[in-house]
C-alpha cells in the first residue's frame, strides 16, 4: 500500500475482499422470508390474500439483497401501502426443503401519526386473532400462534417446519411470558416528608424505582434504583406493598407486579448528599404525604397510601386490581 508521509492511503472501497464476496455469492444459503404481525389501533391483525398461491397469509415475503427489516418494510409498502416500523423478532421458523427456508416473523407498528389504518383493500383484511387463526393457511396460523405467545412475553419463539422446538428446561423457564416486575421505594426523610421525582422521560411525577432486571430480587432492584436515581448506597427496609396490575389495564399490555419497599428515613446529611441522575431525573420534591398523594398519578398515589398504612399497622398491603375497571385518570396521568 502506498503512503504519503507517514499516513497510509485508505483503500478505494471498504468491505469484504473480492475473493470473500465471490465466496458469499456462490454460497448456497437458505432462502430468507420475512413476515409481520401488524395491528391497527383497535388491535386487529392484517392478513393478505396470497393470490395465485392460494389462501391467506401474514403480510411479507422473501428478502432480496437487503436486511430483514428493509425487506419487510418494502413488502408492507408494496403489498398493502403501509409505512410500518419493524419491531422485535417474535418467531424464527426453520423450514427444511430442497432449498431450506429461514422465515422471520417480526412485530410491526404503524406510527400513531399515520392515522387510521384499518381500511380494507382488495386482498387485504383486518381481522381479530380468532378470525386470523381460522382464515390463515396452516403454516401461517402456526406461526401466528407462536407469535401471539411471544408477544405476551420477552422471548422469541423457535419453530422447525412450523412446529414448536423443544427447549432445554433452563431456557423454557427463562422465557415464560411472565408479568413484568417493578421495584418501588418509599423514600422519606426524618421530618416525615416523601420524595417524588420528575423524570426526564415521562410527563408525570414518579417515586424512586424502576423495572427489576434479570437476576435481581425486588430489594436488590430497589437498592440499585436508589443508587442510580439519587446517588445513595443504602440497604432497603421491609416489604410494604405488593401491587398487581392486569395486562388489560396497562398501556403496554403486559401484566405488572410492583413491590414497594421501605427505606430508613434519610437524615438531613443524607438528603444533602443526594445526587440526582441528570439522565433520568429533572428535579425532585420533598412533600407531605398528602401533597405527594395529590401530585402523583392515581396508581402511584395508591401505592403511597398503602405503604403508609403498612408502616402504621406493621402489615404488608396487597393491591389487587383484578376487578378494577380502569386506571385511566387524565388529570393525574397513568404511569403504566
Amino acid at each position: 500500500m502506498s503512503t504519503t508521509d507517514e499516513h497510509p492511503v485508505p483503500p478505494a472501497e471498504h468491505g469484504p475482499s473480492t475473493e470473500v464476496r465471490e465466496l458469499l455469492e456462490a454460497h448456497p444459503a437458505p432462502l430468507l422470508g420475512v413476515h409481520a404481525l401488524l395491528r391497527d389501533a383497535d388491535g386487529l391483525l392484517l392478513v393478505v390474500d396470497r393470490g395465485r398461491q392460494g389462501g391467506w397469509d401474514l403480510p411479507g415475503g422473501l428478502a432480496g439483497s437487503e436486511l430483514p427489516a428493509g425487506a419487510l418494510a418494502r413488502h408492507l409498502r408494496e403489498a398493502v401501502g403501509v409505512e410500518a416500523e419493524t419491531g422485535r423478532l417474535l418467531v424464527v421458523d426453520t423450514v427444511p426443503a430442497g432449498r431450506p427456508l429461514l422465515d422471520l416473523l417480526f412485530a410491526a407498528h404503524v406510527p400513531a401519526t399515520a392515522g387510521p389504518t384499518a381500511a380494507e383493500a382488495e386482498g387485504v383484511r383486518w381481522v381479530d386473532q380468532a378470525q386470523a387463526l381460522q382464515l390463515l393457511e396452516p403454516v401461517a396460523a402456526a406461526r401466528l400462534r407462536a407469535a401471539l405467545g411471544a408477544e405476551q412475553g420477552s422471548h422469541t419463539a423457535l419453530l422447525h417446519d412450523s412446529e414448536p422446538v423443544t427447549r432445554p428446561s433452563r431456557d423454557y423457564y427463562r422465557q415464560l411470558p411472565s408479568p413484568m416486575a417493578a421495584a418501588t421505594v418509599l423514600v422519606r426523610d426524618t421530618a416525615g416528608r416523601v420524595l417524588v421525582l420528575e423524570p426526564t422521560y415521562k410527563q408525570h411525577w414518579e417515586l424512586v424505582g424502576g423495572m427489576i432486571e434479570a437476576g435481581e430480587s425486588p430489594a436488590e432492584a430497589g437498592a440499585r434504583e436508589v443508587r442510580e436515581e439519587i446517588g445513595l448506597d443504602l440497604r432497603l427496609g421491609r416489604l410494604l406493598v405488593v401491587d398487581t396490575v392486569p395486562g388489560r389495564l396497562a398501556r403496554n399490555g403486559r401484566a405488572l407486579i410492583a413491590h414497594v419497599h421501605d427505606l430508613k428515613p434519610l437524615t438531613p446529611d443524607q438528603v444533602e448528599a443526594m445526587v440526582l441522575d441528570p439522565g433520568e431525573v429533572r428535579s425532585a420534591r420533598w412533600l407531605t404525604p398528602a401533597q405527594a398523594v395529590g401530585l402523583l398519578p392515581r396508581v402511584l398515589a395508591e401505592r403511597v397510601s398503602a405503604a403508609l398504612r403498612a408502616l402504621e399497622h406493621s402489615t404488608v398491603e396487597v393491591l389487587d386490581r383484578t376487578d378494577t375497571a380502569t386506571l385511566a385518570d387524565p388529570e393525574r396521568g397513568d404511569p403504566q
